[in-house]
């Protein structure tokens, strides 16, 4: 709590962290809207693979105005790893984690900053993510996810008795809405504000994790030390979801890797070794029983996604 307090007492503003990977041109609105921020003293866009045409804009972005900065690494390191070097090269007190395809409402980090300065226990708060329909998605806040919790989750077995602790689900989106902030075990990793000593004390984004549950991770981190985690209702951030030209195959394989990593990380010696294999096999089924179905899909999209990155223009 002191280490916070500390901090809190500086506040020298937020700097943003965004990872782009063939974004397509959302990456235009979500540069504008953060750009209209205050309280933030930089915008730094980890550069993960993009057209060399957007490369270009970025550069130009950053040459026209002194807060954006612009970071590429060798290869498409993935999210986690990506959210570790933009925090190397940032300067401020506060980490914000916005996805490319999020559209921050102006005036959103100076009621975050506020929410710190109020709520001192907390390490990380988490916003209202909405959808163009402007209802709350499913990620915006969630469970800490079990082995058990992702048996009930992809069986269904909350079916069985909705109102029992033990079937509940890992998303609560489905439960009541939430007025003002409220303590969750779990928010999404498309926005997130983060205090700097805090996302240093538990060692940043776990980069074993390409892309999936790399949010659970460290806020499930971050819980187990104390530190509290904020679903605030009132900072509504507009998410417009998948926008990256990529394979679903690809993401899913991602997914179902990340979920059994996640797992053995964080339940090893605490569920029976039995357990996990099985739960293991059950998140490997899955990807097996989908992948023929995506590879479907994918195949046609493989010529028509090299046509477009290459004749893609800004």
């Amino acid at each position: 709590r002191q280490m916070m307090a500390r901090a809190s007492k500086q506040q020298q503003g937020v700097s943003v962290v965004v990872v782009t990977y063939w974004t397509g041109l959302v990456l235009k609105e979500n540069l504008e809207a953060l750009r209209r921020q205050r309280n933030v003293r930089e915008i730094i866009y980890v550069d993960n693979g993009n057209p060399v045409s957007v490369q270009n804009w970025l550069d130009e972005m950053a040459k026209k105005y002194k807060k954006i900065k612009v970071v590429r690494p060798a290869r498409n390191t993935g999210f986690a790893a990506g959210c570790n070097l933009g925090v190397a090269h940032a300067s401020g007190d506060f980490i914000a984690l916005v996805n490319p395809d999020c559209i921050v409402e102006t005036g959103t980090f100076t009621k975050a900053l506020g929410i710190f300065r109020k709520s001192k226990d907390a390490w990380l708060l988490g916003a209202n993510l909405v959808g163009l329909d402007g209802k709350e998605q499913r990620g915006s806040r969630r469970e800490i996810l079990t082995p058990w919790r992702a048996c009930v989750e992809v069986l269904r077995l909350d079916r069985i008795a909705p109102n029992h602790p033990y079937f509940k689900r890992f998303h609560q989106f489905e439960s009541e809405p939430v007025e003002g902030n409220q303590p969750v075990p779990t928010v999404s990793g498309a926005f997130m504000v983060i205090r700097r000593v805090a996302y240093e004390r538990v060692g940043g984004m776990d980069e074993n994790l390409f892309l999936h549950l790399d949010d659970s991770d460290i806020c499930m981190r971050m819980g187990l030390l104390g530190g509290q985690i904020l679903f605030c209702s009132n900072l509504p951030v507009i998410h417009h979801l998948s926008t990256s030209d990529v394979s679903r195959t690809f993401i899913e394989w991602h997914k179902a890797r990340g979920t059994n990593y996640f797992f053995y990380k964080h339940y090893n010696g605490i569920y029976p070794y039995w357990f996990l294999v099985f739960v293991s096999l059950l998140v490997w089924s899955r990807f097996s029983l989908l992948a023929p179905f995506l590879l479907i899909r994918d195949l046609p999209d493989m010529f028509s996604r090299r046509r477009r990155r290459k004749a893609e223009v800004w």
